[in-house]
């Protein structure tokens, strides 16, 4: 009688603990890549803005909806967006010329790398300039108001300048705060200047048109995704604004930025409007201290207005007021807002050391959509989005984008290796019982 084979007992026990620590391990390891594919928050291209002596902008976007935060000089600001593809953060209470590092914790994982820096401005000598704007209104394809998009401004010569989209579908830009591009001096428009407008909206699409700097106020209706825009479209709903012409005596005073009870992420925001043209108008902002100031509506019949004060966070009150020189009663309008805290208040304390998983990937700068010359002739009134073009490169800034395309989920050929290994276990456990 054949006498009977049987597998040695320490060869059996060494297989049989290869083969389930394999699993294990390769399983856990394809798990935790799906993981990171399929949740890929990831800064994209970071963008800083509108970077004086005290404060700047920081943004990016992300493939996925994330939670984000930021860490500057061991400080963590809170994102304006609880969970989303854009965040954006404006950073306050900052040195002047004064360099700062920072890095992001973006769902609990942190990024940073070393070109997240910038330095703050001198502050020029002198008083502020008298408010100066660059404002419009953004639209999505079905005439609703692109909220929370981004619009990222670039005029030849000045430092990159950023804005959100309010729920009213409004932006602006405050071009008395804004620095030249060395951040040595104010910065004052020049006429007559081409300038690029990028806007990111919030399914990271993005739009690109070109714009000129003698119609800053207003700059001509934006809609994401089409190809022309212009001053003279019809509007809907609350947005049913015709374009600013020339006003009459009898035209009736509006506050257009900020509507009733709307939240404002500047502690000097620009206060805008329209009205009878030529006409004085007395502006009154109350809260825990109250500052005035008087405009004239100009020819076209826009009027605007800054504090010469930072507004605390908190609720205020803007009225508007002017003698109607038909009837000489004096009109008044009024709009409640709030300047969100979150401009300036530090969420709480943080440090590179923290126990938090640390990853550092890889970050493809995309060139900037942001032109570099000077076209030949002057834009018309209407300008184009080149969603698909291809944008001149500049070295100073690049603007938010998502082409850098989705991870592969998943990795599969690590399954193979423990069904390897299983069928040579059988195949020697033969051998030996036969």
């Amino acid at each position: 009688m054949k006498p009977e084979k049987k597998i040695p007992t320490i060869l059996g026990l060494f297989l049989l603990i290869l083969s389930t620590f394999a699993t294990v391990l390769l399983t856990n390891r394809n798990l935790n890549f799906r993981s990171k594919a399929s949740s890929d928050c990831r800064p994209i291209n970071p963008q800083i803005t509108n970077i004086t002596f005290n404060s700047a902008d920081i943004s990016f976007t992300t493939i996925g909806d994330c939670s984000s935060v930021l860490n500057i000089n061991n400080q963590t600001i809170n994102d304006l967006y609880s969970r989303s593809q854009i965040h954006y953060f404006p950073v306050n209470n900052l040195q002047e010329n004064k360099q700062y590092r920072f890095f992001f914790i973006s769902n609990g994982v942190t990024y940073s790398k070393d070109e997240y820096v910038f330095t703050t401005a001198a502050k020029p000598p002198g008083q502020i300039p008298i408010s100066n704007i660059a404002w419009g209104r953004v639209y999505n394809s079905d005439q609703s108001p692109a909220t929370d998009a981004i619009v990222y401004l670039n005029i030849p010569g000045a430092s990159p300048l950023s804005a959100i989209v309010t729920s009213s579908g409004n932006w602006n830009i405050s071009l008395s705060l804004s620095f030249d591009e060395n951040h040595t001096k104010w910065f004052t428009p020049p006429e007559n200047t081409a300038e690029d407008i990028v806007v990111i909206s919030k399914n990271s699409q993005v739009t690109q048109v070109t714009g000129n700097t003698s119609q800053n106020n207003p700059v001509p209706d934006i809609v994401i995704g089409e190809d022309v825009i212009s001053s003279g479209r019809n509007q809907t709903g609350n947005l049913d604004l015709p374009a600013l012409t020339a006003t009459p005596a009898s035209a009736r005073l509006e506050i257009i930025n900020p509507q009733d009870g709307e939240t404002l992420f500047s502690s000097r925001p620009d206060f805008f409007g329209r009205g009878p043209f030529n006409s004085e108008l007395i502006i009154k902002v109350e809260s825990s201290l109250t500052q005035t100031g008087q405009v004239t509506i100009s020819q076209n019949g826009s009027w605007h207005w800054s504090p010469s004060q930072d507004l605390a966070p908190g609720p205020h009150t803007i009225t508007v007021s002017y003698q109607n020189p038909l009837t000489g009663v004096w009109e008044t309008v009024k709009r409640q807002f709030i300047v969100s805290a979150s401009n300036s208040d530090l969420a709480y304390s943080a440090s590179p050391s923290a126990n938090l998983v640390t990853s550092t990937p890889t970050l493809t700068l995309i060139p900037s959509p942001f032109l570099t010359t000077t076209p030949t002739k002057t834009p018309s009134p209407t300008v184009t989005t080149k969603p698909t073009s291809t944008p001149t490169p500049l070295s100073r800034a690049s603007h938010p984008s998502t082409s850098s395309g989705i991870p592969t989920t998943g990795i599969t050929s690590f399954t193979f290796v423990p069904i390897l290994l299983a069928i040579i276990t059988i195949i020697i456990g033969l051998i030996f019982i036969t």
